[in-house]
């Protein structure tokens, strides 16, 4: 097939619009990236942060009680039976309009008042409440990015275990596919029986089978990373860290003697926050108790007619301005009753806020002692894996030389699969006991 100039040069357009494409669908993540893209596009982290608003709205909402209210209305009344019984001539002849107020059985109304909330003890700290409620969101609003940061972490460490797990069984399914070879040259010699082969073939079959198994796996764990990102399935999500790196960032000796910070734990400023609202509910009833003063301006038009006719009404206007004063006098003990209940409400909300402290202080303690005991975990596995690679590869010698049967050798693969894979998932531990000490903290 001959090629010229116009031939390549479409290829190249073509295959620059394909990678083009690639490369727009892919992206690429650090651990901080991946938990930062979630804080913006995961939709418990959105909703929280929509929760803020929502809470700013409601400030206004309950400050505007205060301030100046304007309302309009209009009425229209046919009296059916009057308490007044005037002939037509007598309401209407001269001077004699305002008997109409008596006898006109149309009478049309429209009213503007505006009014004016001068002292309400209830309204002064719902004012005070509004702004602790969005002092409540904010918190929560952190609670939640803690949260989702640690799931983000769980799942990229999830990813990077399943891509080790699958380097390394395909590094030894190499290895035995080698062994295999040379195992069929000997056989076909005659140097070997051919149960030697069949014994290594079934472990590279069960080998490929656990192969398959990780991918898999870590088909799952990408899913599951990308859900907690909220980010789309369609794109291609690249880890830039590795695990043996994220590992070397951590000091467990600084972190073993760190000190909990109890006040910027999430959970304790959450319920901190709600135990400022009940105290405010209490507040409110016994603000309750106080006069209720407002200031008042009415302007009225009414039309009284004895047939309903528009263009002849004639309209007659009033003007109210005054004050209003609400005192409560006697509730037979039900603003009372309130106060007690509100008074228990906090008293409980003391009790919550004590014993999750103390939870709290327990959790951390043993996130401690499971970070010592995961990292010790740790570094026996990597004694563990030093030692069975040497056994194996001393092994894989001995069979060169028929001095192990392929048995043997398929005893000591078994091994160090078992030692690679408790390697992991030793790593994968200190990670995630890494992590809750983080969420603990405050410091994801």
């Amino acid at each position: 097939m001959k090629l010229n100039y116009k031939s390549i040069q479409n290829f190249a357009v073509i295959a620059g619009i394909l990678l083009g494409g690639v490369k727009v669908n892919a992206q690429d993540f650090t651990i901080k990236q991946a938990q930062d893209f979630a804080l913006e596009n995961f939709h418990r982290s959105l909703n929280a942060g929509l929760d803020i608003q929502k809470s700013k709205r409601k400030i206004w909402e309950t400050t505007a009680i205060g301030l100046p209210q304007v309302n309009g209305s209009g009425s229209y009344r046919y009296a059916a039976d009057l308490e007044f019984s005037f002939s037509d001539d007598a309401l209407l002849a001269p001077g004699n309009e305002f008997m109409k107020i008596f006898g006109a059985d149309n009478i049309t109304q429209g009213k503007l008042e505006a009014t004016q909330l001068l002292f309400d003890g209830s309204y002064i700290v719902g004012v005070e409440a509004a702004k602790t409620y969005l002092k409540l969101s904010e918190n929560q609003k952190v609670k939640t990015n803690a949260a989702v940061k640690s799931d983000v972490a769980t799942s990229y460490y999830l990813v990077l275990v399943a891509s080790e797990n699958i380097n390394i069984l395909r590094n030894n399914i190499g290895n035995i596919d080698e062994s295999i070879r040379e195992t069929k040259a000997l056989v076909t010699q005659g140097f070997l029986d051919e149960i030697e082969l069949d014994q290594l073939e079934l472990l590279a079959s069960n080998m490929n089978n656990s192969f398959q198994d990780a991918v898999q796996a870590k088909d799952v764990a990408q899913k599951m990373l990308k859900l907690n990102m909220g980010i789309e399935f369609t794109k291609t999500v690249i880890l830039k860290d590795s695990l043996q790196g994220i590992l070397d960032q951590i000091s467990i000796d600084a972190m073993v003697a760190e000190k909990l910070d109890l006040i910027n734990n999430p959970d304790i400023k959450v319920l901190n926050t709600q135990r400022e609202l009940l105290a405010l509910d209490l507040k409110r009833y016994r603000y309750e108790r106080m006069p209720t003063l407002a200031a008042f301006y009415q302007i009225t038009a009414t039309a009284y007619q004895l047939d309903f006719k528009y263009n002849d009404a004639q309209w007659l206007d009033a003007q109210n301005l005054g004050i209003s004063l609400s005192v409560p006098i006697f509730s037979s003990g039900m603003q009372g009753a309130k106060i007690k209940q509100a008074k228990l409400e906090l008293t409980k909300m003391d009790n919550t806020v004590k014993y999750f402290e103390n939870a709290i202080m327990v959790s951390f303690e043993n996130a401690i002692n499971n970070l010592n005991t995961k990292n010790a975990n740790y570094l026996n596995a990597q004694k563990s894996v030093d030692i069975a690679q040497r056994i194996y590869d001393r092994t894989v010698l001995k069979h060169k030389e028929g001095m192990a049967s392929s048995f043997e050798l398929t005893q000591m693969k078994t091994q160090l699969l078992q030692s690679q894979g408790g390697y992991i998932g030793a790593l994968f531990d200190v990670l995630n006991a890494k992590a809750e000490i983080d969420k603990l903290q405050n410091k994801l």
